[in-house]
C-alpha cells in the first residue's frame, strides 16, 4: 500500500511502470460480460493450441489475465509492441510472475514457455509496429484471436480495424479493450471552470493527435468504434463500459495506484504544455492542487471506456 503522506515531488515519471502500475486499476474496469463472452466462444474452438496476437503489449500485462483468469489452456500467443525497453521490461516481470504462480517456464529458443499441468503457453515477443502498411512481419498465420489493450484510441481507427481484421481467421476475433470514450473526472472539485478548462484542453489534445499522417480514435474511440466496426463489416458481439475508478481507502491507494494517478498528470500536463493550450500559471495552480490530493489520499479519478468483441466475418 502507497500512503497518503508520499512526497509527490519524488516523481519520476517511467512508462513502463506506469503500465505495471495501471494494472490493478485495468483488473478492476475490464468489462467481465465481455470476457465472458470470448472465454465461451474460445472454449467452441476444436482446434488446440488457441492462436493469439496482441498488438501494443506492452509490458505484457495482459498474458497474465489470460492465464489466470482462464481464458484458454492451450495457446500460441505473439505480442507486438513497438518499444523496444516495454519488451525487455516485459522479459523480466513475466519470468519473475511465473516463479511466483508457480508455473514452470522455459526461455529457451527466443520463445517463452509457460506451463501448469497441462495446460501450457508459448509466448514470443517481438517489436514491430502492427498498424503500419509493411509493419507486421511477413508470412504470419491468421489469428483466432487479437487483443488490443488501450491502444485504439492512439491510432486510426478505419485504418487500424482494416489491417488488424486481415490478421485474424474468418470467424475469429478482435478483443478491444479499454477504448477512451469521453469522460475524465477529477475528485473533489477545485474551481468549476478551471477543472471544466483542464479537461475539455486535455481531450483537445487527444483530438489533434496524427499518428503516420492520420487523425487517431482521440476521445471518442469508444462510440466510434460502433460506426466504424460496422462499416468494415465486423460484427459486434458485445459491448460493455470498462471505466477506470481511482479512489482511496481511509486516505491509502492499493497497490501501486498513487503513481498510476501521478502518471495521469504527468500525462496532462505533457499535453497541455506542448501546444500551450492553458497559461502556464493556471496549469502549475490546477496540477499543484491535485497533486497535493495525491499527497493527502484524497484525489478520485474516474475515466470512461468501452470494452468491445468482434467477429471477423
Amino acid at each position: 500500500m502507497i500512503t497518503a503522506s508520499m512526497n509527490s515531488s519524488s516523481f519520476s515519471f517511467n512508462f513502463q511502470h506506469y503500465l505495471d502500475a495501471k494494472r490493478s486499476v485495468d483488473d478492476r474496469a475490464l468489462n467481465r460480460q465481455v470476457w465472458a463472452m470470448l472465454a465461451q466462444h474460445l472454449a467452441q474452438v476444436s482446434r488446440r493450441p488457441i492462436r493469439i496476437l496482441e498488438i501494443g503489449a506492452g509490458i505484457g500485462t495482459m498474458i497474465p489475465r489470460v492465464w489466470e483468469w482462464g481464458l484458454v489452456d492451450q495457446a500460441t500467443y505473439l505480442a507486438l509492441d513497438i518499444e523496444m525497453a516495454n519488451l525487455q521490461y516485459a522479459r523480466r516481470w513475466l519470468a519473475h510472475w511465473a516463479r511466483q504462480a508457480g508455473i514452470t517456464f522455459d526461455a529457451t529458443a527466443g520463445s517463452y514457455l509457460f506451463q501448469q499441468g497441462e495446460r501450457w503457453l508459448r509466448l514470443d515477443l517481438l517489436a514491430a509496429d502492427a498498424v503500419v502498411p509493411g509493419g507486421l512481419p511477413l508470412h504470419l498465420p491468421q489469428f483466432d484471436l487479437l487483443i488490443a489493450h488501450t491502444v485504439l484510441d492512439l491510432v486510426n481507427l478505419e485504418a487500424g480495424l482494416t489491417t488488424l481484421s486481415t490478421c485474424v481467421r474468418s470467424g475469429g476475433w478482435l478483443y478491444l479493450t479499454l477504448n477512451f470514450d469521453g469522460l475524465s473526472l477529477f475528485l473533489p472539485p477545485l474551481s468549476q471552470e478551471l477543472d471544466e478548462q483542464v479537461i475539455a484542453l486535455y481531450h483537445q489534445s487527444m483530438d489533434e493527435r496524427r499518428l503516420h499522417g492520420l487523425p487517431t480514435g482521440g476521445s471518442t474511440a469508444g462510440r466510434a468504434l460502433f460506426t466504424t466496426s460496422r462499416a468494415l463489416g465486423l460484427e459486434i458481439l458485445t459491448a460493455g463500459a470498462s471505466d477506470w475508478v481511482v479512489f482511496p481507502h481511509h486516505g491509502r491507494y492499493p497497490a501501486r495506484e498513487a503513481y498510476f494517478l501521478e502518471c495521469i498528470l504527468h500525462f496532462v500536463e505533457e499535453s497541455l504544455t506542448r501546444q500551450a493550450l492553458l497559461p502556464a500559471d493556471l496549469l502549475k495552480k490546477w496540477l499543484t492542487a491535485r497533486r497535493e490530493q495525491i499527497a493527502r489520499g484524497e484525489l478520485i479519478f474516474v475515466a470512461h471506456q468501452l470494452d468491445f468483441l468482434l467477429r471477423v466475418p
